[in-house]
Formats: C-alpha cells, sequence, structure tokens
C-alpha cells in the first residue's frame, strides 16, 4: 500500500505546506496559531485539496486516517526543517524574547531531535483523527443522510 503514488503526492505536498508555514510563523504572533493548524489542519486540508483534484476518488475512513498521519507527519517535519534555524538565527541576530526557547532547544542536538521526532508523532496522531473524521463526514453526506 506505500508504494501507492499518493502517499508520494501527500508527502510532498505536506512537507510545502509545512515548510511554508514555518517561514510564516517566524512572525513571533503567529507561532502557537500556525502550530495548532499543524496539528489538527494539515489532515483534511490535504484530503479536501487531494479531493478537489480527484486524485483520491473515493475515500474510506481507513485511507483517512493514513492520509492524515502521513500529511501530520512529514508536515510537521517540514515545519521544523525550517523553522527551527530560522528561530534560531533570529535570536541570534535580534533577540527576540519570543524563540528563547528555540534557543535553549537548539543547544543540544539530541533534545532538538527527539523534539522535532516526538512534535511529529503527535502531529501524526492529532491528523489521523482530523483525517478520520474528514473520511467519515464525507461517507456520511455522501450517503445523503
Amino acid at each position: 500500500m506505500l508504494k501507492n503514488p499518493i502517499f508520494k503526492i501527500i508527502s510532498i505536498v505536506s512537507i510545502i505546506s509545512g515548510a511554508f508555514l514555518g517561514v510564516i510563523s517566524i512572525i513571533p504572533a503567529l507561532t502557537f496559531f500556525i502550530l495548532i493548524l499543524l496539528m489538527f489542519i494539515m489532515a483534511p486540508f490535504i484530503i479536501i485539496y487531494f479531493k478537489n483534484l480527484n486524485l483520491i476518488k473515493e475515500i474510506k475512513i481507513e485511507q483517512g486516517i493514513i492520509y492524515g498521519a502521513t500529511a501530520g507527519f512529514t508536515g510537521c517535519i517540514g515545519y521544523s526543517v525550517l523553522f527551527f534555524p530560522l528561530a534560531f538565527f533570529l535570536d541570534l541576530i535580534f533577540k527576540i524574547q519570543s524563540f528563547i526557547w528555540v534557543k535553549v532547544v537548539c543547544q543540544n542536538i539530541i533534545f532538538l531531535l527527539g523534539t522535532i521526532f516526538f512534535t511529529a508523532i503527535l502531529c501524526a496522531i492529532l491528523n489521523s483523527f482530523s483525517g478520520f473524521l474528514t473520511a467519515y463526514l464525507y461517507q456520511y453526506f455522501k450517503k445523503g443522510n
């Protein structure tokens, strides 16, 4: 099932979306809001977008869960790859108080990688639930109930 090309497309679109959100979240007022968006809304966005492009013909609940987990994990990786270095350098240059936590996390590479990995796992779990809800609602409204 992982040889299906839709997973590669979902991963690429999620990484690009996550990277875009990582760049936008450099604005300190938006960081928390974008992190919540990344954790809950990435999967429904990807599923609905692909459904509108007819890349996904019929979505089952199991597919929604797997697509959501894939979108959440890869989106968080894309987010982290750009956000942490940008925030670290902005804190070094401009001494932005909102990014002191990034400076602390980035001082230990093992702690940084662990934070990124466990945040990506959390995003995968939460987005798999969002993907489940999206697939369930799609099937519910498709039946005409």
